[in-house]
């Protein structure tokens, strides 16, 4: 039997590694931004909205741009993430700041969209290889976005500026991917195509669908608000240099991949269990970070926390795909646009809080929704119970 790990494969690995990357690194050059430009925190918190509108626009429309670019549909994408990248870095003036996060953001949306597909047919239909190769995809991806916000203190602290971490590395890795996804064309024109053909005709969603649909908001929305947000609470509330506190809200995203890499095993505890007990260990994090002065504790809070939040995204995603089981391609597009509209409304949403209460006010906007999050999935089951 053929491995599955082939050079294409590899490269679906790094460009999701690219991707895990530069999403952690986007929160964490955010206090950069603000501070170089002397911008609000409200109008700071646009450049992560910027993202957000990508990712609705490819979540929307996605499919047929996949099926007219064929075989260039994943180079592409990795091509318009870096890129964008670039163009966030080097660009002048706020307007080219913000045109450089929508690139970034149509660039990983599309990829979001087109890798699960081609892992899948790089596996040639065998189930657990195909299931192991996503596995390994997001691993790549929560340990890239660990090294992020160190990448960035570290050049912080050496006086290199952020320019070279967030945008620089990012640019000299994708080139070796870029080059193995255009040489493997057929895998990746077919999974575009069938992701374009796929689509089934018009339906209404059920009402269970947009429950989750509504959960996956919340959730994806305290996952970027702490991620966006980390570092500056960390250097304004508790008063670490500008460097150490980008590099230490690395505990967020660390919590993340440590929650993520241990998913097959928590999940046997079930699903309920886990969306009930998930928002609860990371509101207990949160008020731990929030409360505790001292910079150790705050930190160990801040690693709780991104455990609590880890399994909130994947858990809900895959019960929002099976309440819509007919029409799985308008299922995975919506849940798109769920993401879309959660990163652009939840981190401006507390940075215009920040302006008018301060940030460690405003800050509460992560517990309040964890707080609706698990409101959601408690009062159903106790009702039902009764």
């Amino acid at each position: 039997m053929r491995p599955f790990r082939t050079p294409y494969v590899l490269g679906l690995y790094a460009a999701m590694g690219c991707l895990g990357y530069l999403l952690a690194g986007l929160g964490a050059i955010l206090p950069e931004l603000r501070a170089e430009r002397g911008l609000p925190r409200g109008e700071a918190a646009l450049y992560p909205s910027a993202f957000a509108l990508g990712l609705i626009t490819v979540g929307l429309l996605g499919h047929r741009l996949a099926a007219r670019l064929g075989r260039y549909a994943l180079p592409a994408s990795l091509a318009a993430l870096v890129g964008g990248a670039a163009v966030l870095a080097l660009g002048d003036g706020r307007a080219g700041t913000g045109i450089g996060a929508l690139i970034l953001g149509l660039g990983g949306a599309g990829l979001v969209q087109l890798v699960p597909a081609a892992l899948r047919a790089s596996a040639d239909g065998r189930g657990a290889a195909g299931t192991v190769a996503l596995g390994e995809a997001n691993a790549v991806s929560s340990a890239a976005s660990v090294l992020a916000p160190l990448m960035v203190g570290a050049a912080l602290a050496h006086d290199l500026g952020w320019r070279a971490a967030f945008a620089g590395v990012p640019l000299a890795a994708a080139a070796i991917p870029v080059v193995l996804l255009l040489r493997r064309s057929t895998v990746a024109a077919t999974a575009s195509t069938a992701t374009a053909r796929a689509a089934p005709a018009a339906g209404r969603a059920p009402r269970a669908f947009w429950s989750r649909w509504t959960d996956l908001v919340l959730a994806v929305a305290v996952e970027f608000c702490v991620l966006f947000w980390a570092a500056d609470l960390l250097h304004t509330v508790k008063g670490m240099a500008a460097g150490t506190a980008t590099t230490a809200s690395a505990a967020f995203v660390l919590g993340m991949a440590l929650g993520r890499a241990a998913a097959g095993r928590a999940v046997r505890l079930g699903r309920d269990r886990l969306l009930a007990g998930a928002p609860a260990v990371a509101a207990a994090g949160f008020a731990v970070f929030w409360t505790v002065p001292a910079p150790a504790a705050a930190l160990a809070g801040l690693l709780v926390t991104g455990l609590g939040v880890a399994l909130l995204y994947p858990l809900i995603l895959a019960q929002a795909l099976e309440a819509w089981p007919g029409q799985p391609v308008r299922a995975a597009a919506r849940c798109a646009l769920a993401s879309g509209v959660a990163i652009g409304t939840g981190p401006p949403l507390l940075g215009a809080l920040a302006d008018l209460a301060g940030l460690r006010a405003a800050a509460l906007l992560a517990p309040a929704l964890l707080l609706v999050l698990l409101l959601r999935r408690v009062l159903p089951t106790t009702r039902s119970r009764r």
